[in-house]
């Protein structure tokens, strides 16, 4: 079950240690924080449902909260969003400085994850990330399509997310990955 408030929490640990950065950056780092604790912990961060899209993949409910959609939230989820992060403008946000949190929704291996995106990928701008994620076998697939104008969106299945790329700084052994894939699917042969 996708935790909207879960994804709002992470969001907002990115932001408190970015200060500021926009939607296809956080799109992106979220998408990677997921894609490091799959293949780490044998789930993602947020249980989100993804789509190949244009950009690269993207969490639909990450999409949802960062366009601040209050028809595709829950009112008191929309509350606690709009408390917590201030939209700058159409697409630059921040945290809410007056609002401490606790992260009470984030375990310690999702703030492993989100940590570990912010110090490889962090400092990257929003659209070198979006190339980079564009490598992704999850993505590539369908860059014909996106090319051709012939596809808005594919789903991606969760177990696709297990894919990494030569030197790619999310790779573990096979056989760890192989593990949490036992783990996502719940098949233990």
């Amino acid at each position: 079950m996708i935790e909207t408030s879960t994804i709002i929490e992470a969001i907002h640990y990115l932001l408190k240690k970015l200060e500021k950065a926009d939607k296809i950056k956080l799109v992106k780092l979220i998408y990677l924080a997921d894609k490091y604790h799959l293949i780490r912990y044998g789930r993602t961060i947020t249980n989100d449902d993804y789509y190949a899209m244009e950009h690269g993949p993207v969490g639909a409910t990450v999409k949802d909260v960062l366009s601040f959609d209050h028809f595709n939230i829950p009112s008191k989820t929309f509350k606690y969003l709009s408390t917590l992060i201030n939209k700058d403008d159409k697409n630059g946000f921040r945290i809410n400085q007056d609002v401490k949190i606790t992260y009470d929704m984030l375990s310690d291996t999702d703030k492993e994850a989100l940590d570990f995106v912010i110090e490889k990928f962090g400092k990257m701008g929003p659209w070198k990330l979006r190339d980079y994620t564009h490598q992704y076998p999850e993505w590539y697939q369908y860059k014909d399509l996106f090319e051709n104008k012939l596809t808005r969106r594919e789903r991606i299945e969760t177990k696709e997310l297990l894919s990494t790329l030569r030197d790619d700084p999310l790779s573990m052994p096979r056989k760890h990955v192989k593990e949490s894939e036992k783990i996502l699917t719940g098949k233990f042969d």
